[in-house]
């Protein structure tokens, strides 16, 4: 009984006690006593609509959680580095304490590996963005819990950026990093550097486009811009803006997805409960960041420059 209230959710509808006196032994007196013990816990309240079954008028989610046995939900996050993965992994954690869920964190690099982790049981909800989330769409159950967050939530605006050198301002950018295993980087980079308007492609894990500009490997590379201790204009690395076609791309995949396990459905009353108070929406200015600044020109501007042929 829990787990179905937890999996319908507030405002969805229980089965009659009869059908569980069936389903789960005893009598509807029994899940009757049952489901009174659960209000007075304040576990789970509802109204009994008789042979219609029964409206959750509310759950306490922690409660609810223990009551039921539930084990702790296995959280597998980004890697730190962005400032707003930060504070959305930050912010998803805080929730999940404050309503008194369980659960433990592990970080892993690359969306689509995260996604095959999910899906091969090592995980129940994994952030992506909604880029990775429409691509993975036909590997996930069709009944996983999901919830999609506000666009910015993952790729704040601005935050993605193209990265060349200094010296080259201006100059066109032959050689393109690409990261083939990353659909967002696929997209984003085809649409700023197409191989028809003569640019060539180059394998590079999307994190470490920095370093390959740096290293002379690439011209250039779209990045997702993260906290550094030695900010990139120091070390002779310039930010673009992204052109209007990628542009384009990131209104499309910027969103967070809380993707979760379609094995476990009572996920879907906690997806839908934590982040009510965005953390993107408050998103602090350059000047706030921690010390090391942003791994971008150290006054946290982006600035303009020759992209294309």
């Amino acid at each position: 009984m829990v787990v179905d209230a937890l999996r319908l959710g507030v405002g969805g509808r229980l089965p009659t006690n009869a059908h569980y006196a069936r389903t789960v032994g005893g009598t509807a007196g029994t899940i009757q006593r049952a489901m009174g013990a659960l209000a007075d816990q304040g576990a789970v309240i509802t109204s009994s609509y008789g042979t219609r079954g029964r409206a959750i008028e509310s759950i306490d989610l922690g409660r609810a959680w223990a009551l039921a046995g539930l084990p702790p939900i296995r959280l597998l996050l980004p890697p730190g580095g962005p400032e707003e993965v930060d504070r959305l992994s930050d912010a998803l954690t805080d929730d999940l304490t404050a309503v008194g869920v369980p659960h433990t964190v592990r970080h892993q690099r690359g969306g689509t590996r995260r996604v095959d982790s999910l899906g091969a049981g090592r995980a129940d909800v994994a952030v992506v963005s909604a880029g990775v989330f429409r691509a993975a769409t036909g590997r996930l159950g069709v009944d996983s819990p999901v919830r999609l967050l506000a666009p910015g939530s993952y790729y704040g605006p601005g935050r993605l950026v193209i990265v060349s050198r200094t010296v080259d301002a201006g100059q066109r950018r032959a050689r393109v990093a690409i990261d083939h295993d990353s659909p967002d980087h696929i997209a984003l980079t085809e649409a700023a550097f197409p191989t028809e308007a003569g640019y060539d492609h180059v394998e590079h894990p999307f994190p470490d486009v920095p370093a390959a500009v740096l290293r002379g490997d690439v011209d250039a590379g779209i990045w997702h811009r993260s906290h550094s201790v030695i900010p990139l204009d120091l070390a002779g690395l310039t930010c673009l803006p992204l052109p209007g076609g990628a542009e384009n791309v990131w209104s499309e995949i910027s969103a967070a997805a809380l993707v979760g396990d379609e094995a476990r459905q009572e996920l879907g009353s906690v997806l839908r409960s934590i982040l009510t108070s965005p953390p993107w929406q408050t998103t602090p200015r350059t000047d706030e960041l921690p010390a090391g600044g942003s791994a971008c020109p150290s006054d946290g501007s982006v600035h303009a420059g020759v992209v294309g042929p």
